[in-house]
């Protein structure tokens, strides 16, 4: 038998609280504008609708409508331009960051391009950087991959300084195109960022993902220092999530509240919360989650409801964050039991003046426009 009372000396790292920085810019906006043109293909599923690609296609003309044109289908070759972007601190303004554009090597952008839009192959890695500097041989298994479209075939086998020239003529292309409609989203855009830089007062970094993505879960990784959130409105309703230096990136659907342009109005996912508090059909549903996961039949027969109606009721509470799903050989549900407490943070959050989450909000959030 040891010792009762035995001594310990821990030399492992500390724990070190992950760094979470709330963005919102014009930059990422025209970025990620560029991502949703280059899925045209299944552009119903975005809320902007196809004014947005009209508008696009109406407003860019000459050499950079047909270098437009043949971008759809590489939506994700604009992506990394967002990694580019955090790190140089241009996000100020398009016209900023399409100088820092034009100063950065031609090959080193090019490798940036060609690794996020090939990066979903195996190989692409080994082949990225030769490729940027000109490896034919690379070049030819990079245009061979099946996902590679025509607009983007053409820019890895152009020279790196053409590549840049395109890019950047491309660039200003669609900021002049989208400016405008883009400074205009703007305010919603920071509403919604000073919005998440309060709960981040109370929420840690996977809770406050969670919240902003409206369920999107994130653990904690060793290669991941820190996160990035980025509220959007053109690629309502989705979430785009992409890695840059050891940051995970989250551009997130921009809050309906703040588009109405009501600063004043309750954030839609507080309420959605505390009306799934105020039913007693759900909160029997909560208390019988609390006792274990279980299935739909299992609930509806506990609450003396009918499965579709059960099914409601819990697709109210999973959008709440109180329940969990988990899709399997067979579905189940469980109680989300951090859900509970945050209900009061996030009210606690939305009293809370901005002057006074503003004094009270930890150095780690970040702020850039």
């Amino acid at each position: 038998m040891g010792p009762e009372n035995p001594k310990v000396r821990d030399f492992t790292a500390a724990e070190q609280a992950i760094s979470v920085s709330v963005e919102a810019s014009s930059v990422y906006e025209t970025m990620l504008s560029l991502f949703v043109w280059g899925n045209r293909e299944v552009s119903a599923e975005y809320e902007v609708g196809s004014t947005f690609f009209e508008q696009l296609e109406a407003n860019v003309t000459g050499a950079a409508a047909e270098e437009l044109a043949g971008m759809v289908g590489c939506g994700e070759l604009w992506l990394p331009l967002m990694g580019v972007a955090h790190s140089s601190g241009e996000t100020s303004s398009m016209a900023r960051f399409i100088d820092h554009i034009e100063g950065m090597d031609p090959v080193e952008l090019r490798k940036v391009l060609i690794g996020g839009a090939c990066k979903h192959h195996d190989s692409a890695a080994d082949d990225t950087a030769a490729a940027a500097a000109g490896d034919p041989d690379a070049i030819e298994r990079l245009v061979a991959l099946e996902y590679v479209s025509t607009g983007l075939e053409s820019l890895i086998r152009a020279e790196a300084r053409d590549t840049k020239s395109r890019v950047v003529g491309l660039l200003t292309a669609v900021n002049d195109a989208l400016g405008a409609s883009i400074s205009d989203a703007l305010p919603a855009l920071r509403r919604d960022a000073d919005e998440k830089r309060a709960l981040a007062r109370s929420l840690d970094a996977p809770k406050l993902v969670e919240t902003a993505t409206n369920g999107v879960t994130f653990k904690l990784q060793p290669n991941i220092t820190g996160v990035v959130l980025i509220p959007s409105k053109v690629i309502r309703p989705w979430t785009v999530i992409i890695e840059h230096e050891g940051l995970r990136v989250f551009a997130y659907s921009v809050a309906d509240e703040h588009l109405l342009a009501d600063p004043d109005a309750p954030p839609s996912y507080l309420v959605d919360l505390y009306k799934a508090l105020g039913d007693e059909r759900r909160l029997r549903m909560l208390a019988i989650l609390a006792e274990g996961d279980a299935g739909l039949m299992e609930i509806a027969e506990r609450v003396d409801l009918a499965k579709s109606t059960t099914h409601h009721h819990l697709r109210i509470l999973r959008s709440a964050g109180l329940v969990r799903v988990t899709v399997g050989e067979n579905k189940s549900y469980s109680l989300r039991r951090e859900g509970v407490p945050e209900a009061a943070r996030l009210l606690d959050a939305y009293l809370t003046t901005p002057s006074d989450a503003a004094a009270g909000a930890p150095t780690m959030v970040e702020e850039r426009n």
